[in-house]
């Protein structure tokens, strides 16, 4: 359900008072970076020979200091949108091993975003989105996303030609490449 606006426009009112008020999607609109902590877990070999790995464990709120830093853009709504309405809406970190260390590079909370970094060969891990964040995505999306609406196409649906053209076409093909006795070969085509 989308939200309404909580003041209409009436001919002739006086729209001094709606001025003064901020405008809640511009508000929402600039929304300060969060920062976040990203904390790994070393996994160990499941054999032998196997080699050990890295679990995303959490994604905390962190300090000013703290380089990674969720933030939301507006074409990204579509994403933000995915994202809430799945049964378990996540936080996805982008991480890399360097120096036998996972290292959170980039995060986001949108399921678009996240899909693009997979399509692009790197490592991402998501957790589950705190129910408090989900809230504030969610009040963010219906401020927010518009669907695209599907434009109605109008008349008969484009083919790639008619039928009677596509007759035509098969009658030439079967002139042209049949073997015939009575004719001898075209060197158009050769079968051998």
């Amino acid at each position: 359900m989308m939200p309404t606006p909580e003041h209409r426009a009436e001919p002739g009112a006086d729209h001094s008072l709606q001025a003064r008020e901020p405008d809640r999607r511009q508000a929402l609109s600039e929304i300060e970076p969060i920062p976040v902590r990203v904390q790994f877990e070393a996994v160990p070999p499941a054999n032998a020979w196997g080699q050990g790995g890295w679990k995303l464990v959490s994604v905390e709120p962190g300090d000013a200091q703290d380089p990674l830093q969720i933030r939301l853009f507006r074409d990204e709504a579509q994403g933000y949108y995915l994202n809430v309405t799945t049964p378990e809406p996540s936080i996805f970190v982008l991480w890399r091993e360097q120096d036998g260390l996972a290292k959170a590079i980039d995060i986001t909370l949108s399921y678009d975003e996240a899909g693009r970094w997979l399509d692009g060969g790197e490592a991402v891990d998501r957790v589950p989105m705190p129910e408090e964040m989900c809230a504030w995505l969610t009040e963010y999306v219906q401020l927010h996303y518009q669907p695209e609406t599907r434009r109605k196409r109008r008349g008969a649906k484009p083919s790639f030609m008619r039928a009677e053209e596509f007759e035509a076409m098969v009658q030439r093909e079967k002139e042209t490449f049949s073997p015939s006795a009575s004719q001898p070969p075209t060197g158009k085509r050769h079968d051998g």
